[in-house]
């Protein structure tokens, strides 16, 4: 029975230490709230890559401009 409570409380440990909580203090005390994850999805990646693209493009144009190459 002892053996059984202690994997158990070692299980529960581990399950509290990987979600993301995070404390706010609050009015009414302090508060915890469990952050959300966001995925990267695929089209999180096109879009960031077509916005670094278009900015690596624009400063190189620019630096053609004024000579700098």
């Amino acid at each position: 029975m002892r053996a059984f409570s202690i994997v158990g409380l070692l299980f529960a440990a581990v399950v509290l230490a990987t979600i993301p909580v995070s404390p706010q203090v609050t009015s009414r005390g302090v508060e915890l709230s469990v952050d959300q994850a966001q995925a990267y999805t695929y089209r999180r990646a096109r879009v960031t890559a077509r916005r670094v693209d278009r900015r690596v493009y624009r400063h190189t144009r620019r630096a053609v401009r004024r000579g700098v190459y």
